[in-house]
């Protein structure tokens, strides 16, 4: 056997077409040398490489991660398969999610899913009776708006009691605002990324308690296990939308996820 192969026979040693093997090297993964004639020549030892990229290629690694991939040690290796499997295994989960959603999509189309961003929270804790927040909220609105903070989205977080309800109200707000002036702030928290399944809810606020009941049902029927509590999520000028939102996955943004 001569010392190199052509791509023809390159091509057939690996199972890769020629086309992609041409790609690989185009995007500077592959380097094939080039005969007096200007036809590829590829080396026996090639070929493990080759199959490694292909590889990591169907797994659905991206190409700038193979190029990282392919120029660290093994150490460096051993640490990007670790982040890959983290990653792929959230998209498992993601795709779960998803599929499970879509098979109760006929039975319930109330329900719906999800992608909520990331966002800053100022946190406050009230206590109440059940679905009479509405003038915490407003106190606290009023507050934030006199700093001449904007507020994106209102949330409430239950906490404990069942008569007496405490819960967190908070209020999403851009990330560079800088929080002084107010008081009796209970926390300002980062809510990570995430997707949720989400209810409408229009029905009177003292019955509210059927709203999270409807939603951990559906959650509870279709397998999903929840990554956090249920949250009330509010929007609109005078807060007048209301959706109640479950996490099921958690999203984090790591590399290679493009």
């Amino acid at each position: 056997m001569s010392e190199f192969m052509t791509i023809q026979t390159f091509s057939k040693r690996t199972g890769i077409s020629k086309s992609a093997l041409r790609y690989y090297e185009s995007e500077n993964l592959l380097h094939p040398i080039r005969s007096k004639n200007g036809y590829r020549l590829y080396s026996e030892d090639q070929i493990t490489t080759a199959k490694l990229i292909s590889s990591l290629r169907l797994a659905g690694i991206p190409i700038k991660d193979i190029q990282m991939y392919l120029k660290e040690n093994e150490t460096v290796r051993q640490q990007m398969i670790k982040n890959w499997i983290k990653t792929l295994k959230q998209k498992h989960h993601l795709l779960s999610v998803s599929l499970r959603y879509l098979e109760s999509y006929q039975k319930n189309d109330q329900v719906y899913l999800l992608e909520k961003n990331a966002e800053k929270i100022v946190w406050f804790v009230a206590e109440s009776n059940p679905g009479k927040f509405g003038n915490h909220f407003r106190q606290r609105k009023r507050e934030l708006e006199r700093l001449n903070i904007s507020i994106n989205n209102g949330y409430l977080r239950y906490l404990s009691g069942k008569e007496s309800i405490k819960a967190q109200i908070g209020f999403g707000v851009s990330d560079d605002v800088e929080i002084e002036g107010l008081s009796d702030i209970d926390s300002i928290e980062i809510m990570s990324p995430c997707l949720c399944i989400a209810l409408p809810y229009t029905s009177p606020m003292t019955e509210i308690q059927k709203g999270y009941a409807q939603l951990m049902n559906y959650a509870i029927e279709h397998g999903l296990i929840p990554a956090g509590p249920i949250i009330e999520w509010y929007r609109g000028e005078h807060f007048e939308d209301l959706d109640l939102l479950m996490p099921v996955a958690r999203i984090s943004k790591m590399e290679g996820r493009s």
